[in-house]
């Protein structure tokens, strides 16, 4: 009986490792084609921050260099809006349904919004020193923005465009994610290694 046992968890094992030698071929054998570029798009000078709409239809693009703002029409992978801003823009988030569009100035220390739909600003808020990473509540009427030159967090009413709170958070705060239920905001700051957790 221990034999056909032993037998058994041979053939068992042989047939384990057949398995994944025909997956593993498989994986490798992936097109190179499916694996590359699909396009190389031109925009403004220096990108930095890019975003997606909630629809995915457009794609928009901070250049920083041009103090502008590239909007791509992703069934053509074109470029076709240049929308200017404040200087240096860095950051880029939507909010809302997609109707508008927030950019981070680091050199003029402002965040311009934009109307999506007709790509213009509608109006410029004056930030704390050097606006980064902006991200939009999906639950609330509030966006949030990292200042790394005074190591903050702007709590920011897209009602009034006013800013309502502004938190510490830790030396050069970089990233900046809001969870799905919009209840808590997470700041990760590189210069001290930490990620600060905020209550809305």
């Amino acid at each position: 009986m221990s034999r056909l046992l032993s037998q058994l968890r041979m053939w068992m094992l042989a047939l384990a490792m057949a398995a994944v030698g025909a997956v593993l071929p498989a994986a490798a054998a992936t097109p190179a084609a499916a694996r590359a570029a699909v396009d190389t798009i031109p925009v403004g000078d220096n990108p930095l921050g890019v975003t997606v709409s909630p629809l995915g239809h457009r794609v928009y693009v901070a250049d920083a260099g041009d103090d502008s703002v590239s909007v791509i029409d992703r069934s053509s992978n074109a470029v076709i809006a240049t929308i200017p801003v404040g200087d240096s823009p860095a950051g880029v988030a939507v909010g809302g349904v997609g109707t508008l569009l927030y950019v981070t100035n680091q050199g003029s220390d402002s965040v311009s919004v934009i109307n999506t739909i007709t790509n213009s600003v509608v109006t410029t808020i004056p930030a704390a020193d050097g606006p980064g990473a902006p991200a939009a509540s999906p639950t609330q009427n509030r966006l949030y923005v990292v200042h790394g030159g005074s190591n903050t967090l702007s709590v920011i009413n897209t009602d009034t465009y006013a800013v309502i709170r502004t938190v510490p958070v830790g030396a050069s705060p970089g990233g900046l994610a809001v969870s799905p239920d919009g209840k808590s905001v997470y700041v990760s700051s590189q210069s001290d290694d930490t990620v600060t957790a905020i209550a809305t």
